[in-house]
C-alpha cells in the first residue's frame, strides 16, 4: 500500500517520508485483499496492503471509525496535490519478493506465511485477518483490536498492546504507538523510549528522528532527548547530505542538525535530498536543487520526479510523459500517455495515443511496435503484457516466452518469481519458465506484494 499524503511506498502503518500515520486507512481496506492484491499485480505501483484478523464487530467502534476516515480524508483532499506523486514511477528495482525469507499470503480470508526455503506448505498457517512484512525476525498482526509482535515460528512475543507502529530503524528501534501516544521500542519489546509523542518517524541513519507534539515537530535522539526542539509545521528524516526538509509558516526548507537554516524556507513543497539533488516546488511546477538551494533544473515540470538511484527521471508535461538526464535535457521528449523508467533493462514499455503498448529504447524509439493492452517492465530478461484480456511474458525481441494465460501477472522480482492469477482465480507464483512453484493444493487468495 502507498502513502495517502505523500503517495511513496509503505512497510508499515506510518510512512517513514513524510510521517503520516495511515493505519486507519489500511484497515478499511482490509476487506479488500484479494481485489487489491489483483491490482498490485497489475500497476507498476509497488503497495504492500494490510489485513486484519476475524473477531466480533464493534458497530459502534466501527461507525466512530467511518466518521474519522470521512473526516480524514476530506483533509487528504486538500492537502494531497501537495505531496502528489502522480506520473512519477521510480526507477524499475529488483526487488525481493520474499521479507527475511517470509512472504505473507491469504487464504479462505486469513493470513499466514509461507518460507522461500520451502514454499510447499506455510511457515505459519494463515490465522489473522492483518499481517506486516517481516522485518527481520518480527512481524506484526492484528488480534482483537490491537497489534502484537510474532516471530517466524508465528508464536507471540508480546500479548497485543500496540495501536499502531512503524517501520525498524537502522538502529534497531521501532516506532510503536500505545493508547494514543508514540514511542519506540527494542526488537525484544522492550521500551527504548517510552511513548509520549503524537507522531514518530524512523531514526534516519540510525541517530535522529522526527518527532511530534501538538502539532509542532521537532527531533529526538536514540536516548529520547530532543537534539531539535519541537517548531515546524511538518519535518522529513534527515538524509546522508546531512538536511532536512522542514515545513514552517506555510514554506518548506531546510536544516542541518544542529537546527540551522541552510535553505531558507521559500519552496511550496520540498522533498528529501538523495545524492546531493532534492526535488522542490515553486509556483505550481517541480524542479530540482543542490545543497546550497541553487536551482540545477528550472521547475517547469506538473508532478514530482527524482532521480533517486538513477541518472535518468520520469517527468510529466500535462498529459504527456518524457525522460531526461542529471542536466535537465530530454532524452526522451514528453509524447507519451504512459511511460515507464528503465532500470537495469535497456527497454522500457510506453503507450501512444490510442492505448497500446510497446516497448521503446533509450531514445524513445519503439523497438518492440505498440501492440499490447497493458505492460510493465523487463525484469530477468522478461516483460508481462496483456493481450486479449491475458497476461503473458514476453522477450526483448517480442515473443511470448510465456503464453497469456493469467488474468493478473507482477514483473518478475530478484529471486525470479513472479505473482499471478491463473484461469480458477488463484494466486499463484511462478518461476521464468511459468511454473507455479507452490503447492498446487494451496489455495491463495492473495500476497503481500512490494
Amino acid at each position: 500500500m502507498i502513502c495517502r499524503v505523500c503517495k511513496r511506498e509503505l512497510d508499515s502503518p506510518v510512512c517513514s517520508f513524510c510521517g503520516e500515520d495511515n493505519s486507519d486507512y489500511i484497515k478499511n481496506h482490509a476487506e479488500q485483499g484479494a481485489a487489491q492484491s489483483e491490482q498490485i499485480m497489475t500497476e507498476t505501483t509497488p503497495q504492500t496492503p494490510e489485513r486484519v484478523r476475524k473477531y466480533k464487530i464493534d458497530y459502534k467502534k466501527l461507525a466512530g471509525l467511518i466518521v474519522a476516515l470521512v473526516l480524514i480524508v476530506a483533509a487528504i483532499v486538500i492537502v494531497a496535490r501537495w505531496f502528489s506523486s502522480s506520473g512519477d514511477e521510480p526507477a524499475i528495482k529488483s526487488q525481493g519478493l520474499f521479507s527475511s525469507d517470509m512472504l505473507a499470503v491469504c487464504a479462505n480470508g486469513e493470513w499466514g506465511y509461507i518460507s522461500a526455503t520451502d514454499p510447499s506448505g506455510f511457515a505459519v498457517e494463515p490465522q489473522f485477518r492483518t499481517v506486516t512484512e517481516f522485518n527481520g525476525d518480527i512481524a506484526f498482526v492484528y488480534i482483537g483490536g490491537k497489534y502484537a509482535i510474532i516471530n517466524k515460528q508465528g508464536s507471540l512475543l508480546t500479548e497485543p498492546r500496540y495501536d499502531s507502529f512503524g517501520s525498524v530503524s537502522a538502529n534497531g528501534l521501532i516506532a510503536i504507538e500505545e493508547d494514543g501516544k508514540w514511542g519506540y521500542i527494542n526488537a525484544d519489546a522492550s521500551y527504548a523510549i517510552t511513548p509520549k509523542f503524537s507522531t514518530a518517524a524512523p531514526f534516519a541513519s540510525g541517530d535522529v528522528a522526527a518527532v511530534s507534539i501538538n502539532g509542532a515537530y521537532g527531533y529526538i535522539s536514540d536516548d529520547g532527548e530532543y537534539t531539535i526542539a519541537p517548531q515546524y509545521d511538518m519535518a522529513l528524516e534527515f538524509t546522508d547530505d546531512g538536511l532536512a526538509a522542514i515545513k514552517t509558516d506555510g514554506k518548506w526548507g531546510y536544516i542541518d542538525k544542529e537546527g540551522s537554516a541552510v535553505i531558507e524556507p521559500r519552496f511550496e513543497e520540498a522533498y528529501s535530498f538523495d545524492g546531493g539533488l532534492a526535488t522542490v516546488k515553486i509556483h505550481g511546477d517541480y524542479g530540482i536543487i543542490n545543497t546550497k538551494g541553487e536551482i540545477v533544473i528550472e521547475p517547469q515540470f506538473d508532478a514530482y520526479f527524482s532521480f533517486t538511484d538513477a541518472d535518468t527521471a520520469l517527468v510529466s508535461v500535462g498529459s504527456r510523459y518524457g525522460i531526461i538526464g542529471k542536466d535537465g535535457a530530454y532524452t526522451i521528449t514528453p509524447r507519451f500517455t504512459d511511460l515507464g523508467s528503465f532500470g537495469s533493462s535497456d527497454l522500457t514499455y510506453a503507450a501512444r495515443g490510442d492505448g497500446k503498448y510497446g516497448f521503446v529504447d533509450a531514445s524513445g524509439s519503439f523497438v518492440i511496435e505498440p501492440q499490447f493492452e497493458a505492460a510493465l517492465g523487463f525484469a530477468h530478461g522478461l516483460a508481462p503484457v496483456k493481450s486479449e484480456g491475458l497476461w503473458g511474458y514476453i522477450s526483448p525481441d517480442g515473443s511470448f516466452v510465456i503464453d497469456p494465460r493469467f488474468t493478473s501477472a507482477s514483473a518478475f522480482y530478484e529471486e525470479g518469481y513472479a505473482i499471478a492469477t491463473d484461469a480458477l482465480g488463484k494466486t499463484i507464483i511462478i518461476d521464468t519458465k511459468g511454473n507455479n512453484i507452490l503447492n498446487a493444493e494451496m489455495n491463495l487468495s492473495a500476497v503481500m506484494s512490494k
